[in-house]
């Protein structure tokens, strides 16, 4: 028996609902805010996520060879594919330029609920800015994103990796060496963590203030403590009070602070951030739904001039998941109507009823396997297709076709020449 490989999914019908639902909203909110989507190839050089992606990253990707021997990877994210954009093919685009993509990447994860080794990722990202209204921007056009889905019980994780960088750089420890003590933090090995930061850092009153800051978390009221532990530090501060706009604007709009979570412990996997990071819970689960953050040295690691960029994935496999448990069997089709052919003398006929019903924006579906009346009734009923037009040699003499609502059982005659107009009005009414 053939299957998928393990942890890459068929999507069904149901499924594929939900997902262009996610799908169609993402998109509205690009409209929205002014992001123009791009797509880029599923298949990138391997040297690409191997720059600055981060360990978790370089070790899960699906590579191959071309036939000159060149290494590939199945894109595992698709940050640093837009970044490479904007390095070569944007060069002299306006700024900021906002992007947006969709797209379905790959890593060699452990299937379990909420990650699979396929899945679609909704990306927006601001290049151009360093300004704190565009780190804003990313949380409060997910917030929307999250609103319009009917996702309203979701918090926010922040923090600002400039902070702790900005500390070592200052006292002069290796950005690699940064980058995997930001890692281990994100994996939750903190002792692993200052025991690389105090190899590399012999400095007792700097590993102090760092530990300090990776135990500080709460609500705003943690900051005057955070500008304590950093006040020796000019670029740490300046990258604290970075962060503080950041939420304060992000604040303001969001409305309930309560949903936004500071925690200056908190790293995310992937190298490239240098400043603000966060990520999106749904109340209940302990899963990030949707992440990002600032990568300022992101486009010129691929060859452009300097160009900040700040941007976020929203996981569409997680919320898709996360809605089909929660819809239960009450997941919504299009609009349809179901074409009856009770005679094979009709079928001309039928199909110009279909394509009159079509021609108005509502989908008719004709029966091609000349069903009888009480096993089409079944068919309908399984599909949840409300409405049937029922077609037989009577109602072609007549020009007509007989049209049946499946859950009243009522039954009425429509002439064809009236027939759009009936169906205008039954998406009008909302009762389709």
């Amino acid at each position: 028996m053939f299957e998928p490989p393990r942890g890459m999914d068929d999507l069904l019908p149901d499924e594929m609902r939900v997902k262009r639902r996610i799908e169609e909203t993402i998109r509205e909110v690009f409209r929205l805010y002014g992001y123009d989507e791009i797509e880029t190839p599923t298949l990138e050089y391997r040297s690409l996520f191997e720059a600055k992606s981060g360990d978790e990253i370089r070790h899960r990707m699906f590579t191959l060879q071309d036939m000159h021997g060149r290494v590939l990877a199945l894109r595992p994210e698709v940050t640093a594919s837009v970044a490479r954009v904007v390095a070569t093919r944007m060069k002299s685009a306006p700024t900021p330029i906002r992007l947006g993509y969709i797209a379905d990447c790959y890593r060699y994860d452990e299937p379990q609920w909420g990650r699979r080794r396929r899945f679609w990722h909704g990306g927006f990202e601001i290049f151009g800015s360093t300004d704190p209204l565009s780190d804003a921007e990313i949380m409060i056009a997910s917030n929307e994103v999250f609103k319009r889905l009917g996702l309203t019980n979701i918090r926010f994780k922040t923090g600002h990796v400039g902070i702790m960088r900005g500390i070592l750089s200052e006292q002069g420890v290796d950005e690699r060496i940064q980058d995997s003590f930001l890692n281990m933090l994100d994996r939750k090995m903190v002792d692993e963590a200052f025991s690389l930061l105090s190899e590399h850092c012999h400095d007792a009153t700097v590993i102090g203030a760092i530990r300090m800051l990776s135990q500080l978390s709460g609500d705003e009221k943690i900051f005057s403590s955070a500008r304590d532990v950093v006040a020796s530090w000019p670029t740490a501060a300046k990258a604290l009070e970075n962060f503080e706009e950041i939420i304060g604007i992000a604040r303001d709009l969001i409305k309930d602070e309560s949903r936004i979570t500071i925690d200056f412990g908190f790293a995310r996997g992937l190298e490239y951030y240098t400043g603000f990071i966060f990520e999106q819970y749904v109340d209940g689960l302990d899963i990030a739904f949707n992440g990002g953050g600032r990568y300022d040295k992101l486009v010129e690691i691929f060859g452009g001039k300097h160009t900040p960029g700040v941007g976020c994935a929203i996981g569409i496999t997680r919320i898709q998941t996360y809605l089909m448990q929660k819809a239960v069997g009450s997941i919504q089709q299009s609009a349809r109507i179901f074409v009856s052919v009770l005679s094979d003398k009709v079928r001309s006929y039928a199909f110009k009823v279909a394509q009159i019903v079509r021609s108005r924006g509502m989908a008719a579906e004709l029966d091609v396997t000349r069903k009888r009346l009480s096993a089409a009734f079944e068919y309908c009923e399984k599909k949840r297709i409300k409405y049937m037009l029922v077609v037989g040699e009577k109602e072609a003499a007549e020009d007509k076709a007989a049209l049946r609502n499946l859950e009243t059982r009522e039954q009425i005659e429509v002439p064809l020449s009236q027939l759009g107009e009936f169906v205008e009005n039954l998406l009008r009414s909302g009762l389709s």
